[in-house]
């Protein structure tokens, strides 16, 4: 009996070093993907320590050597698209990993939040979006959300073509991103979709850089406290909760909507599966796909961020995509930011709401990164929910952008943009992106804007335009302007400027040089 029992663990150990030094990809290199054309290829898995590795796709080679680990890359020239399937072929020794039915085309990230998350069959029609979206130039790879303290291998998740099945578990705002562009550039698109609710966007960024910066030590220390106090503060904050339904007539263990009673008690942050913690889904998905090459991401999200120092949030998503283009070797990954929606009931007086003051740090990042571009969501959102159903024109909203400034392929890439502005007794703002004119939708005048002059205090100020990319804003009630703000609140009613193709202005803020406000 013990012979038979050393012989089935030295048959354990010989199967388990067989299956350590066997070679291996991750999952981003599967049947059906896309590769990115005109860019170089970097293809990396596992073998055995030492072991020489060689990567064949065409016409194409490149050889790499695995490290004392086992880890090595290896680095395809660019090519260029192509819909007619390829293999791409790896071996080591005796051993080969084929890749079939590969295309090569335009790869996109698709990250962010509860936005990116929501999927095609969560959204309106969303029956007919998946038999009619079936497509086999449009690539599919979904990563599994897991957290982690470390860098993840690969996904448990592999690419596949876009068909009534594989659509309606997708990203609903990266599915219409891509089938627009996929549309329109003629090549084949591949997607891959890493998003997770409630995510600060720290947790998108590596660690390595996060600990190098104090703004982002002093929040780890945060999230660290936050999780050990959290009963304490749970306890409390359903002890509230009784309260709050009896002052509403509600029965004590009704539950409490947070998001439509702006009075009802707001819950602590929790973090139970570490989807919070800084570092964690950048080390638990994105290491899985990077640097898998691609043209750039689309990005939705900072609802979550509204609550940690807003007017910072374009500190933390610059140096997240600066780690990103490190991480990917391309310093030219382009970044779509969706400005965000409106959300919550609508307010007609000026307020200073963190959603604001986020959304004017997302127009400031943008502003300041020459590869980023904005779509705004203003006009789509919902005032009892904060995932607005209307995907589609988001993800169109992102298309435009992409085809405008990455693609060279139009002209308008969205709403007017605020460029300049000269201040007197009134502020004469001047805009970019105004198609063939300025319009107020919806409306005989201009609505949403407000001035604040020396006292700091907003007020409601008229708004006329002059020309075709001129707005001038003025108030009796502020003769000496030092800021103008646009759509400024959570839900901004009325907020209406346009350009004549209907494309929104984002909401934003704008300062006479020598002011020294407080936003």
């Amino acid at each position: 009996m013990s012979r038979l029992i050393r012989l089935s663990v030295l048959l354990a150990s010989i199967v388990s070093a067989a299956a350590l030094h066997a070679l291996e990809l991750p999952n981003i290199f599967s049947d059906h993907m896309v590769l990115q054309r005109d860019q170089p290829l970097p293809v990396w898995g596992k073998a055995e320590a030492g072991a020489k590795v060689r990567v064949e796709f065409g016409r194409q080679s490149a050889e790499a050597t695995a490290d004392a680990e086992g880890k090595w890359t290896a680095t395809l020239a660019p090519k260029s698209a192509s819909a007619v399937p390829a293999t791409l072929r790896v071996r080591s020794g005796e051993k080969e990993v084929l890749v079939q039915d590969v295309l090569v085309g335009e790869v996109w990230l698709c990250s962010g939040q509860s936005n990116m998350q929501m999927t095609v069959a969560q959204m309106l029609d969303a029956d007919l979006v998946a038999l009619g979206g079936a497509n086999p130039l449009l690539r599919l790879h979904l990563v599994d959300r897991v957290a982690s303290t470390t860098p993840r291998f690969s996904a448990n998740s592999t690419w596949t073509h876009s068909d009534a099945k594989t659509i309606p578990p997708f990203s609903a705002v990266g599915f219409h991103f891509g089938s627009v562009l996929q549309r329109i550039l003629g090549v084949p698109v591949g997607l891959v979709a890493a998003s997770w609710g409630e995510t600060p966007a720290i947790a998108w960024t590596r660690p390595a850089v996060l600990d190098k910066h104090p703004l982002f030590v002093q929040q780890i220390a945060e999230w660290e406290k936050g999780m050990q106090t959290f009963p304490e503060r749970n306890a409390a904050y359903l002890a509230r909760c009784v309260e709050w339904n009896k002052s509403k007539g509600f029965p004590p263990d009704a539950k409490v909507d947070h998001w439509t009673h702006r009075d009802a008690p707001k819950p602590p942050p929790y973090d139970p599966n570490g989807s919070k913690r800084p570092g964690n889904l950048a080390n638990g998905m994105l290491a899985t796909v990077a640097p898998f090459a691609m043209r750039g991401a689309i990005w939705y999200q900072g609802e979550n961020d509204t609550e940690w120092v807003p007017e910072k949030y374009h500190e933390r998503l610059r140096l997240m995509v600066e780690d990103w283009r490190v991480w990917w070797g391309n310093p030219n990954f382009a970044f779509g930011v969706v400005q965000l929606a409106a959300h919550s009931q609508p307010v007609d007086g000026p307020t200073n709401d963190g959603w604001a003051r986020l959304r004017e740090s997302q127009r400031q990042f943008v502003l300041a990164d020459p590869h980023a571009g904005l779509a705004v969501a203003l006009d789509i959102g919902e005032a009892n929910d904060i995932h607005p159903f209307d995907k589609e024109t988001v993800g169109q909203r992102l298309a435009r952008w992409a085809l405008a400034d990455v693609y060279n392929k139009i002209k308008l890439r969205g709403g007017p943009e605020p460029v300049g502005a000269t201040f007197t007794d009134a502020v004469s703002i001047r805009f970019d992106s105004v198609g063939t004119g300025l319009w107020a939708f919806s409306g005989p005048v201009l609505e949403g804007f407000t001035l604040a002059g020396p006292d700091g205090v907003f007020r409601a100020a008229k708004a006329e335009i002059k020309g075709k990319d001129t707005v001038v804003v003025s108030s009796p009630e502020v003769p000496s302007p030092q800021v103008v703000r646009y759509a400024w609140a959570r839900n901004p009613r009325g907020a209406n400027l346009v350009n004549r193709q209907r494309q929104p202005a984002p909401a934003f803020e704008l300062r006479k040089p020598s002011s020294e406000l407080t936003p």
